[in-house]
């Protein structure tokens, strides 16, 4: 038997003269900066939505609780209004 070699097919890439650098850690927070300060201060408007949806949420909930009979339940459709 004669000894072969298995081919994939691919080619080398010649390595570049430039080597990887890993990004900094000043990298990472001037990327992600920008998301934190966004989840720790959100802005006014996207806050009081939340509590808006947050109330509705807890409505729908509570009219769940009220139909417990044991018959078939009516579905509770709440219309989500657009960010603004």
């Amino acid at each position: 038997m004669t000894p072969a070699t298995i081919s994939l097919g691919l080619v080398q890439k010649p390595s570049s003269s430039t080597s990887y650098v890993p990004p900094t850690r000043n990298d990472w927070d001037l990327l992600f900066q920008p998301l934190f300060d966004e989840l720790l201060n959100p802005p006014p408007s996207v806050d009081n939505q939340d509590t808006e949806v947050i109330a509705l949420i807890a409505e729908v909930i509570s009219q769940d609780d009220d139909d417990s009979t044991g018959s078939p339940s009516s579905t509770a459709v709440i219309k989500m209004h657009p960010h603004r």
